[in-house]
C-alpha cells in the first residue's frame, strides 16, 4: 500500500513527504471516529438515525480528499496568480449571506442573528471559511515584495489593502469574529517577517487597543460571552451551560475515559460534536487518548515547519507559513476554548469539528501546503 501512495504522489523526482501525507490521513481517520461517538446522541434525538452527521462528514471528507489531490497538483504559483480574482469571489460570497433567500441566518440566545452561510441546492456553505484560502493566497503575493523601508502608495497598493480591509470587515460583521483574529494573527507574523520595525508595531497595536475594547464589550453577544467566560458557572443553567459541561466531560473521562456505549458518556454536553468535540474526545478516551491526539497534531505541525524551512522559493516560503500560522492558531483556540482559556469563539477543531466547509477548507490548504513542500520546491 505504502509503495502505491509512493507512486501515485511521485512526479517524476518530485516526490510529496509521506510522513506529512500519514498524518493528514490519520488525523482525518482519527477525527471520524471521534466526531462520530460524539454525535450520535444528536444525530439520533434530531433524525432518528445515529449515522446522520457520520454520513455528512464522511461525504464532505470525501470531496475533501479529491480536492487534496487535485491542489497537490496544481503549482502554488498559478494559484497565488488567480488571488485577486479569488479574493473578489470570496467577497462576493460573504456579501451573499445577508441576500435573503440565499443566505442562511441563524438566531442566538444572546439575542444576534448569525450570517455565516450561504445555501446552495441541498448544501450550506460557510464563505468565511473558503475566504481563508483567497485571503492566504493574497497576502503571500502581497508581503513577498513588501519592503516596509520603501513602501510605495501606489494604485496597487492602495487597492491590495482595500481588498484586505474589506474582506477581514465582512467577515467581522457576519459575525465570525473567530476567523478574524485567526487572519489578523497571520497577517502580524507577515508583517514582522517582512522587518517592519518592532517599536511601530508596537506602538500601532496599542493604538488599536481602543478599537479591540469596543468590538469586545459594546456588542452584545461577544460581552455576553466574555461574561460567562469569566464567570462560567453563574450562567451554567443557560448560555454556560456548553462550557460547564466541557469541564464537567474532561473530569469525568479521567485517566482512561468512560466505556463508550455505557450509557454514562456524553450525558451533558449538548451538540458535542462540533466546536466542543474535544471535550467529548476526552471523555471518552481521557488524559491518555488527549495526549495521543496531541502528538499527532504537533508531529503535523512540527514536520511542516520542518519543510517550510526547506522551501527555495519565498513565494512558497509566505503561504506555507501562513498555512502553518492557521492550522497552529486554529488547534490553539479550540484547545483553549473547551477548556475555559479562551472565551468561546466558534473556531471548530480541524480535522475532528464537524463541518464540510471547514473541512473542506483544510484539505484544500494542506494541498497547497503539500504542493510548496515537494522535492522539487526544498532545498536539498
Amino acid at each position: 500500500m505504502f509503495v502505491g501512495l509512493r507512486q501515485y504522489f511521485a512526479f517524476g523526482k518530485r516526490v510529496v513527504d509521506l510522513p506529512l501525507l500519514y498524518c493528514i490521513f490519520s488525523l482525518f481517520g482519527f477525527g471520524v471516529i471521534i466526531m462520530f461517538s460524539a454525535s450520535v446522541v444528536p444525530a439520533e434525538r434530531e433524525f432518528a438515525d445515529p449515522y446522520f452527521y457520520l454520513k455528512k462528514q464522511l461525504l464532505w471528507g470525501s470531496i475533501g480528499i479529491c480536492l487534496f489531490l487535485v491542489f497537490v497538483r496544481i503549482p502554488y504559483q498559478f494559484l497565488v496568480k488567480l488571488s485577486f480574482p479569488f479574493c473578489i469571489l470570496s467577497i462576493l460570497l460573504l456579501i451573499s449571506v445577508f441576500i435573503p433567500g440565499l443566505g442562511k441566518s441563524v438566531g442566538t440566545t444572546y439575542g444576534r442573528n448569525f450570517n455565516r452561510w450561504v445555501q446552495i441546492g441541498g448544501f450550506q456553505i460557510q464563505p468565511s471559511e473558503f475566504s481563508k484560502i483567497s485571503l492566504l493566497l493574497f497576502l503571500a503575493l502581497f508581503f513577498q515584495n513588501f519592503d516596509p523601508k520603501k513602501i510605495n502608495w501606489d494604485k496597487k497598493t492602495l487597492i491590495s489593502i482595500f481588498t484586505i480591509f474589506l474582506t477581514l470587515i465582512l467577515i467581522v460583521i457576519e459575525p465570525a469574529f473567530g476567523t478574524t483574529v485567526e487572519m489578523l494573527v497571520v497577517i502580524f507574523f507577515f508583517v514582522i517577517m517582512t522587518g517592519f520595525p518592532i517599536k511601530r508595531i508596537l506602538l500601532l497595536g496599542l493604538a488599536s487597543l481602543p478599537l479591540l475594547f469596543v468590538l469586545i464589550t459594546q456588542v452584545g453577544y461577544r460581552k455576553k460571552r466574555l461574561e460567562i467566560w469569566l464567570d462560567p458557572y453563574k450562567y451554567r443553567f443557560d448560555e454556560g451551560h456548553q462550557l460547564v459541561t466541557s469541564f464537567r466531560a474532561f473530569f469525568d473521562g479521567g485517566t482512561l475515559g468512560l466505556p463508550i456505549g455505557s450509557g454514562y458518556s456524553h450525558r451533558y454536553l449538548a451538540y458535542s460534536h462540533t466546536d466542543f468535540v474535544l471535550a467529548a474526545f476526552v471523555e471518552d478516551f481521557g488524559f491518555i487518548g488527549f495526549l495521543s491526539f496531541l502528538m499527532v497534531v504537533l508531529f503535523l505541525l512540527f514536520r511542516i515547519y520542518l519543510l517550510l524551512q526547506k522551501v527555495k522559493d519565498k513565494l512558497g516560503f509566505y503561504l506555507g507559513t501562513g498555512i502553518l500560522l492557521l492550522l497552529t492558531i486554529q488547534f490553539l483556540i479550540n484547545l483553549y476554548v473547551v477548556t475555559g482559556l479562551f472565551p468561546v469563539t466558534g473556531i471548530s477543531l480541524p480535522f475532528i469539528s464537524y463541518g464540510g466547509s471547514s473541512l473542506i477548507t483544510i484539505f484544500i490548504l494542506l494541498g497547497i501546503l503539500a504542493n510548496i513542500t515537494k522535492k522539487e520546491n526544498l532545498v536539498l
